[in-house]
């Protein structure tokens, strides 16, 4: 888990031209759909998403952008925080 030196908005606002929308597919089936931003870290590369959509990302999910042109299997998902709250889900693949 890490910390976020900025709200989780304000990073997304920072990199607005690269957030994509992304269906979340669980057996091939959309379980919901969330504007993801890619990242890396230490840990791997991942897409983050705000917490505050609550997004329903698990290990094992499918990420798929909704232009059908990137796809990603799930093999993570931690957060960061900012102000001890969780605010960004980071979905590796």
């Amino acid at each position: 888990m890490g910390y976020l030196p900025i709200p989780v908005d304000m990073y997304f606002e920072d990199f607005a031209m690269e957030v994509l929308e992304y269906n979340v597919l669980n057996n091939n089936n959309v379980i919901g759909t969330y504007q993801g931003l890619s990242n890396s870290d230490e840990d791997g590369t991942y897409i983050g998403f705000k917490m505050s959509d609550q997004p329903l990302i698990s290990v094992g999910n499918t990420l798929c952008t909704v232009d059908g042109l990137e796809e990603y299997q799930i093999i993570k998902v931690s957060y960061d925080r900012y102000e001890d709250k969780p605010e960004l889900l980071k979905a590796y693949y």
